[in-house]
């Protein structure tokens, strides 16, 4: 019986005036909210995914690095090979270097060395302007510039007519202000591609093949860290989990997450603080059911003293009134929850908006289930106590 005067009163085809007209309106902005809602925790998802496959183009999932110092000695990778949760992994050395054409300013760059390893287990090769990665040409290894490095230098990859870039690092044990030149080994490579990742990238870093990143460094049994692969069928927080009890000494783990955790923090940090302005909104909203209420309860006074005479008293009669306020948000939820799911799909499909001159085509969207039922939940929860407890406290009025 509540449930059905609940559903008498809101879709009444008979009766409509102001209050049913405000009660529609509270409905539209509760469908609305939710799906801007939505719609926007989506987008937050999608910006992250972007970010997270951007600065993870020269990292794998998972990586063995020292716990403290600069290197691991190249031995470990017996050690990984023995271990059934690791797939492939690669040995890289990462250091900075100055780069220099035969005229021109030197620039001070940070030196990704690698082999065929490497590229296998990232997405490093996607990155490069002709879609494979070479470690030597002419008998001479190679270079790959990030695009504001070959900016910088102002160096020529075309593979006919290719700079010669110079690479100098100090050596070990020397002294850069006594030995100057005699301080610094140096390695030429040939600059036939280039790189772009993004802006902060694309302006450090250079790729070089590992045997030469380990002539220029003087890391002849040693790397900087190894990059991980999951075996099949593990996941990398099994990984973790299976290897954390035996690292060898002076050794950790750090996720591709780990890395990339302030952006990652930052972003979640926007995203869960969005969630709460927008939630803001939809209790604005609670209050215009909450009100078109009150005049309902009101106008319908002559009606509840029948329903009070006819036995429908107390409990009964609050729920028949606090179930209207319910159906209002559940049915404005569930339009604006569709509707919501609708626009992330359709965007992440056809690529409505579109990003001109951006890195990607169109803006990034990814639809979380758990985004999903937390705006559900508010809608719900919000408009269900809150109409719940109004109606209590004037039906108990109305009564006295």
């Amino acid at each position: 019986m509540p449930l059905r005067l609940a559903r008498r009163y809101i879709f009444s085809r008979r009766t409509r005036n102001l209050i049913h007209l405000i009660s529609s309106i509270s409905m539209f902005v509760i469908a609305a909210v939710t799906a801007a809602m939505i719609a926007i925790l989506s987008a937050f998802n999608g910006i992250e995914d972007v970010v997270s496959e951007l600065f993870g183009t020269l990292d794998a999932e998972l990586a063995l690095v020292p716990e403290s110092g600069a290197v691991v000695p190249d031995s470990l990778g017996v050690w990984l090979d023995e271990q059934a949760s690791v797939g492939r992994w690669a040995a890289v050395i990462e250091e900075e270097a100055v780069a220099q054409l035969s005229s021109g300013a030197p620039v001070v760059v940070s030196v990704l060395a690698f082999d065929s390893a490497f590229v296998d287990i990232t997405p490093v090769e996607g990155a490069i302007r002709s879609g494979r990665w070479v470690a030597s040409w002419h008998g001479m290894p190679t270079v790959t510039l990030g695009l504001g490095v070959r900016n910088a230098l102002g160096a020529n990859t075309q593979s006919d007519q290719a700079s010669l870039v110079k690479l100098r690092a100090p050596k070990r044990g020397k002294s850069l202000a006594r030995s100057r030149e005699r301080a610094l080994r140096t390695v030429e490579a040939w600059a036939v591609d280039v790189f772009s990742i993004n802006a902060d990238l694309d302006v450090r870093y250079v790729l070089l093949s590992l045997e030469a990143g380990r002539d220029l460094f003087e890391r002849p049994d040693a790397c900087s860290r190894f990059e991980l692969e999951p075996a099949e069928g593990w996941d990398v927080e099994e990984v973790v989990r299976d290897l954390a009890q035996r690292l060898p000494e002076g050794t950790r783990l750090r996720t591709r997450a780990e890395k990339n955790a302030l952006i990652t923090k930052t972003n979640r940090a926007e995203k869960w603080a969005t969630f709460v302005i927008l939630s803001f909104i939809l209790i604005v909203a609670a209050f215009n059911i909450m009100a078109s209420l009150t005049m309902l309860l009101l106008d319908k006074r002559e009606d509840i003293a029948v329903l009070q005479a006819l036995g429908l008293t107390g409990r009964r009669l609050e729920q028949a009134f606090s179930w209207q306020g319910l159906l209002i948000n559940v049915l404005g939820g569930a339009i604006g929850t569709v509707l919501g799911i609708v626009l992330v799909v359709g965007q992440a499909r056809y690529g409505w908006v579109k990003l001109d001159g951006s890195i990607v085509p169109a803006y990034p969207v990814r639809l979380a289930l758990t985004d999903v039922l937390g705006t559900v939940g508010v809608v719900i929860v919000v408009g269900g106590v809150g109409s719940a407890l109004m109606v209590r406290l004037l039906i108990r009025r109305m009564s006295r």
